[in-house]
């Protein structure tokens, strides 16, 4: 009986001790800080880890294509395998992973399922991305204000040619005709060159109090004559609560009409432009939709890049200069499109830049 008593003590022990390992390896797997998944044979997903579920969201049942090419690329080997895994996403742009897939073998034969080991590399993408956006930004400055002096004084003077060319010859059709094609370049090569000092110097933001209707309704009837000539219909849909806005109205201004004539340019006639003001938590969120063209996806990454244009006269400044009106008055802007279905983009602006 004593025998059986001390047995059955160290049984007792032993089972205590398991319990505690146990609940450390899950207290471990729980908290680490990459995502942790496991995957039966046939690729279900029978486990995941707290930070699993911060980086994908809502855990599938089924392993997504990525993942279960990845795991079945080691079912036979029985080692390592890792790289880079983009999974797409419905409302935002595409999940950059870093993962590492390994087998759970259950003998030297067979194995029982997959522990797939991944972070998340989009935040670091972006940075690296931003990095990159400054140091080219950079360059543009140093470059910006000698291409203004150098270009623009010959400019004015092609410009003042070309306009006594008008009065010369204003009995020749065909050479009057000439010049203002002259003109009209030359106004074109001065607007880009505004656009470049614009992009590339210190950008001075002006808070204050802004109706927001009122700068809806102005930032429309400054296209309006662009808007009718094309026919495009304007729907508007301010449901806002808030009267006003603590922002830049010159700047808001500035964005607006720069995704109107992108727009514009997607559309063809009898095209309809939506434009929403709503409230989204404690954020006003500005809405700027169309039926166009749409963007292709593998331009997607780009559209905000300095001088990338899909158009043979833009100057890839417009979404440039959005954008970073966007963050310099701590707001956000997002986009969604589909060829051929038509583009939104979305812009998140805080209710005060001051309490930021």
């Amino acid at each position: 009986g004593i025998i059986a008593l001390f047995a059955f003590q160290a049984y007792r022990a032993a089972q205590s001790s398991l319990a505690q390992v146990k609940a450390f390896s899950d207290n471990v797997v729980q908290n680490m800080p990459s995502g942790l998944i496991t995957l039966d044979t046939d690729f279900n997903v029978t486990s995941a880890n707290r930070a699993a579920e911060n980086i994908l969201g809502e855990i599938p049942q089924k392993a997504c294509p990525q993942m279960a090419a990845m795991a079945a690329e080691i079912s036979g080997s029985g080692g390592v395998a890792s790289g880079e895994v983009a999974l797409a996403r419905k409302e935002k742009s595409d999940l950059r992973l870093d993962m590492t897939a390994s087998v759970i073998p259950a003998d030297e034969a067979q194995a029982q399922g997959f522990v797939l080991l991944f972070r998340d590399l989009t935040q670091i993408r972006d940075l690296k991305k931003q990095v990159e956006t400054n140091r080219h930004l950079a360059a543009i400055g140093k470059l910006a204000a000698g291409v203004a002096h150098e270009i623009r004084n010959p400019l004015s003077s092609i410009k003042g040619f070309a306009t006594y060319f008008i009065r010369q010859y204003e009995n020749e059709p065909e050479d009057v005709e000439i010049a203002k094609i002259m003109i009209r370049e030359v106004e074109r090569m001065d607007r880009s060159i505004t656009q470049l000092l614009e992009f590339a110097k210190p950008m001075a933001i002006q808070i204050r109090q802004t109706r927001i209707e009122t700068l809806v309704r102005h930032s429309l009837k400054l296209v309006s004559h662009d808007l009718d000539k094309k026919k495009i219909r304007v729907e508007t849909d301010i449901r806002t609560a808030r009267e006003t806005i603590h922002t830049d109205p010159e700047r808001i201004c500035q964005v607006l009409l720069n995704l109107y004539m992108n727009a514009l340019n997607a559309m063809d006639t009898n095209g309809i432009l939506e434009v929403g003001v709503a409230d989204v938590q404690d954020h006003l969120e500005i809405r700027v939709a169309d039926n166009g063209s749409g963007i292709p996806e593998k331009d997607f990454e780009k559209i905000f890049d300095p001088y990338f244009t899909t158009r043979a006269k833009g100057t890839g400044l417009g979404l440039s200069i959005v954008h970073r009106i966007i963050e310099n008055l701590k707001g956000e802007i997002r986009v969604e499109s589909r060829p051929s279905t038509g583009t939104v983009f979305y812009i998140t602006l805080p209710d005060n830049i001051e309490k930021i």
